[in-house]
């Protein structure tokens, strides 16, 4: 296999959620290469329905992690980046959310940062639509966290060749 197919085939096997950061500042740098990443992601029918919100500010990100138990971890992080979906197709907007979401880890992992993906259930949506400036019917039910992972974050969970099912567990063929 040539090296940059196993390059890019190694980063999406050890892509993970992190949700333990240290208080070094994510590079802008850094942040707008995510960023590109986001605009350049697929979404149905290349319709590109979103919008991301940089949440710099402290207090907000505090606030988002104390609304939402699935989110606890944006208030540790320096900062998160919301997906805003425009709210005109439920299907279409959890499909394109998942895709960019799942894009953010990768992109984050690529450059040695963290990032983990929060939710927002349904009752919290208007408090955080408030929070960040988002009008209905869009609204905002994935957050990501990214950041510099601790030492503990980055440590394996699980020893190698361990952390997965097999594949004879859960793929079969017709």
């Amino acid at each position: 296999m040539n090296d940059a197919r196993e390059t890019v085939l190694r980063s999406l096997r050890r892509t993970r959620q992190i949700r333990r950061f240290t208080d070094e500042p994510v590079a802008e740098t850094d942040l707008q290469a995510i960023l590109e990443v986001c605009r350049w992601t697929g979404s149905s029918m290349n319709t590109q329905q979103w919008r991301f919100i940089v949440i710099r500010d402290a207090g907000v990100r505090r606030r988002i992690a104390e609304l939402s138990r699935y989110a606890r971890h944006v208030g540790g992080a320096p900062v998160a980046i919301a997906i805003e979906m425009l709210g005109e197709d439920a299907e279409t907007d959890a499909y394109d959310e998942a895709r960019v979401a799942e894009r953010i880890l990768i992109a984050a992992g690529a450059m040695e940062l963290g990032a983990g993906i929060g939710w927002a259930e349904a009752p919290e949506w208007p408090e955080i639509r408030e929070l960040l400036g988002v009008r209905p019917p869009a609204f905002v039910r994935t957050i990501v966290s990214i950041g510099h992972p601790t030492d503990e974050a980055r440590r394996k969970r699980t020893g190698p060749g361990t952390g997965r099912r097999p594949l004879e567990e859960f793929v079969r063929e017709r």
